[in-house]
């Protein structure tokens, strides 16, 4: 009895982990661990521990072990059941169902330099070719602005943009619009942030949209760092998806 015991609560724990990772995928909150595609493998996973789990505890209390009751002296009422501090294995699993995590933000983002890394396969921006010049602003990601803003300069020079990000204070009064980008999660998550001139920096981790100039990179020994000359911040509210 102590065995089905020990595993109807194992399966139990299983059960736990799938929904904790159904749930996940269903509300939205996965995506402050990974990429926006893995969503349905992330259904799948939690549907397929639900069910494997019940179909074992279910095949399991269908057993008749009473040749092993008799070896064992077990009178079948399970007093010999799992210690209390097994218990404590589903705190973690609860804790995954109740607790709502930020996503990475200014933290993360000043322990990662602000210089902008040449990338090995350069995204083009020849469209911006076709854009015509003036005050309008060309919505660009953070991290694209990042990279062209020091490596295409040229094409950059000139022209107003607009980024959203969250406010990550720097050195001397200066701060970053940032974002965190992701390759597969967290993990491995880097910080793209834009040097922010002309504005007086909005509290730590608040989500701005900015419109602004191109501006010449701030110059580092190791690196430069993509600026943008602010005409315009306003506050708003975190998208759903706080990656790039």
């Amino acid at each position: 009895m102590v065995a089905a015991v020990r595993r109807n609560v194992a399966g139990l724990v299983v059960v736990f982990v799938g929904a904790a990772v159904a749930q996940l995928a269903t509300t939205g909150t996965y995506l402050r661990y990974v990429k926006p595609g893995m969503r349905w493998m992330l259904l799948a996973a939690g549907a397929i521990l639900i069910v494997l789990a019940v179909v074992d505890v279910l095949a399991d209390t269908r057993k008749k072990d009473d040749a092993d009751h008799a070896v064992r002296g077990d009178d079948g009422h399970g007093h010999h059941g799992l210690p209390r501090a097994a218990w404590l294995l589903l705190i973690p699993v609860f804790a995954l169902l109740v607790v709502d995590p930020p996503a990475l933000g200014a933290d993360a983002a000043q322990r990662q330099s602000p210089v902008s890394s040449k990338p090995a396969a350069p995204k083009g921006n020849s469209w911006l070719a076709d854009s015509a010049q003036g005050d309008t602003p060309v919505p660009l990601a953070v991290r694209d602005y990042a990279v062209w803003a020091v490596w295409e300069k040229e094409s950059m020079k000139g022209r107003n943009f607009q980024l959203t990000g969250f406010v990550t204070p720097g050195k001397n009064g200066t701060w970053y619009v940032s974002r965190i980008g992701l390759t597969c999660c967290v993990a491995d998550g880097t910080a793209f942030m834009v040097e922010a001139r002309g504005q007086v920096a909005p509290p730590k981790n608040q989500w701005v949209t900015v419109t602004g100039e191109w501006a010449e990179p701030t110059k580092r020994a190791d690196g430069d760092i993509a600026a943008l000359t602010i005409t315009g911040v306003r506050t708003v509210t975190p998208p759903a998806n706080q990656y790039e």
